[in-house]
Parts: structure tokens; sequence; C-alpha cells
């Protein structure tokens, strides 16, 4: 075991054990339906969105990326005709989730890239998942205003507010995308922040697990399988990962994306060099093009694998 893998540990166990009480910090965002509702502006609703939708097909380029937010965050102030308001509602609340996984795409896919090493970017990192998290906060708000009421006025926690039944399947795309880019952030700003929201975002998960498995390139496994690489602390459950991971590859293999977190979360836990490499070599050849509609997620995840082959004998 390499002395770097050593230390991390280490502190972690030491931090744990000091963190366990402290709670999360991050505040509930409290903002009236008809802020979120928007429409106060002339202009046209559907045009906006699908030209923030053919910015968006372009999205491994960066500019392409940021014009697709900057259309989407501008449909939501706009007028729609023909929509009654609870199917201009149920519209916004798509477009915030839009908004909530291109700010994830934005901050996973380019700027994390900024650096060779992404501790080096992770202000600007932090500070784009948090626009994540907001836009699909709004959405989540908007699907349910029951479960607005519950988590603003009432102060339900969000975990109780899904066990509750206070968001049905509809609303599985913002909780992803809330839970994802609230992961993200967390472990960013520290572990009393992440141990903070910990339960909040495998409530979420766990509902999109039982609800539909293959949701985004069967994200809930790849999600379970990191988690139980971690957790229970600080040995985590390394048989429960793996059938996870391979669950998620089996299910969805042309996502290189779980490949790379199965090399990077479970292979360096289980301290297996050979797996490692395995994977990581696996989506260096694998054909960026072989699902259309992933190539620029792929070409991330191909970056990130020569990183963390780069980084072999710091794992090992």
């Amino acid at each position: 075991m390499s002395l770097r893998r050593s230390l991390h540990i280490v502190l972690g166990a030491l931090l744990v054990a000091s963190l366990l009480a402290c709670g999360a910090s991050r505040e509930n965002l409290n903002v009236d339906n008809d802020t979120l509702m928007g429409g106060a502006k002339a202009g046209d609703f559907g045009l906006k969105v699908a030209e923030g939708d053919a910015h968006w097909a372009q999205r491994d380029n960066r500019d392409e990326l940021k014009a697709a937010i900057a259309s989407w965050e501008e449909a939501v102030t706009l007028e729609s005709t023909g929509l009654d308001a609870d199917a201009r509602r149920l519209a916004v609340y798509d477009v915030y989730v839009k908004i909530s996984h291109a700010y994830y795409f934005l901050t996973d896919a380019h700027i994390r890239f900024d650096a060779e090493d992404p501790d080096d970017v992770a202000e600007p990192m932090m500070a784009t998942y948090d626009k994540g998290v907001i836009a699909a906060e709004k959405a989540l708000y908007l699907y349910s205003p029951a479960y607005q009421d519950a988590v603003v006025n009432k102060g339900v926690d969000r975990e109780k507010a899904v066990e509750q039944g206070l968001l049905d399947k509809g609303a599985i795309p913002a909780m992803y995308w809330y839970a994802t880019n609230l992961g993200k952030w967390s472990l960013l700003v520290g572990l009393a922040e992440t141990l903070g929201h910990v339960d909040t975002i495998k409530a979420m998960i766990g509902f999109i697990e039982t609800n539909d498995a293959g949701f985004f390139y069967h994200a809930p496994l790849r999600y379970f399988g990191a988690y139980y690489t971690k957790l229970p602390f600080p040995g985590g459950d390394l048989e429960k990962s793996k059938v996870y991971f391979d669950r998620a590859i089996a299910g969805s293999p042309t996502y290189l994306g779980t490949r790379v977190l199965y090399a990077e979360m479970y292979a360096v836990k289980a301290d297996d060099e050979a797996l490692y490499k395995e994977n990581l070599q696996y989506v260096l050849d694998a054909a960026a093009d072989a699902d259309p509609d992933l190539i620029p997620e792929n070409k991330a995840e191909k970056e990130k694998a020569r990183r963390l082959l780069d980084e072999l004998d710091d794992n090992f």
C-alpha cells in the first residue's frame, strides 16, 4: 500500500471520529413558486429551450455548453403561450433539470481538466456544482409543492420527505441531479458537509434504484458501487460494491464512466492493481463513438482514465 493511501486512511479515521456529530451547513433554498415559474418577460419560451437543446448537442465544446445553460436560464424567465399553469410548471421543471445536468457536466467534463490535479480547481468546481444543486432544488420544488412545503416550511428532512412519498417517479431526473451535484459539492467542501448530506443522497438514489435502476445508464447501481467502498466506515463493504459495479457495467456497457469509477473507487480500495489497469485501459481502448448519445461523456471519461493511469504509483 502506498504512503499516500495509508495517510488517507489514517486521516479519514481521525476526521470521522471527530466530525460524526456535525451536521450540514447548507441552508434550504427558500423561493416562492411565482419566482420559480418565471415567465414575466416577453419572448418565446419554447424557442429558447430548443436553442439550448441545440447547443447542448455540442456540449463537448465548453462555449456551446455554456450557451446551452444561458439559453435555458433565459427560457425560464420568458412567457409561454398555449400552456396552462400546470403545463407551464412541468415545462419549467424540465428546464431546471437540464440546467442542473449541464452544470454537472460543465464541472465534471470541463473545469476539472483545467489543471492536471483536480485539487487545483476545487473552488471553481465547488461553485459550479453548487449551481447544479440550486437548479435541481428548484426543479424538485416545482414538481412537488408538497415536498417544498415540507422541507422549507415544516423543517422536514429531505430523506424523510422522500420516505413519506412526497416525490414520485416523475421527479427522478431532478432527484438524481440534485443528489449527484450535492454529493460532489459536499466532498469538495469537506468531510463534515459530506456526512451531513449522506442520508439525503442515499435516500434519493435508493428511491431511483427501486423505481428505475437503469436511469442514466444505471446510475443508482454505479452510485452504490462507490458508496460501499466507503461505508460502513472505514472498510466499506467491498463485496456489495463489486456486485453493484458489475451490474452497472453489464446493464450499460457503453457508459465508460462506470469502469473509471470502478477502478478509482473499488480497485484502489481492494488493492487490486490488475483490475485498476484492466478497466482504465479498456476505457482508453474503447471507441468514443460506440454510443452516439455518449460521445461527449465518454471523451471526458477517457481523459479521466489517462490521468488515473498516470497516478498508478500513487494509488498502489
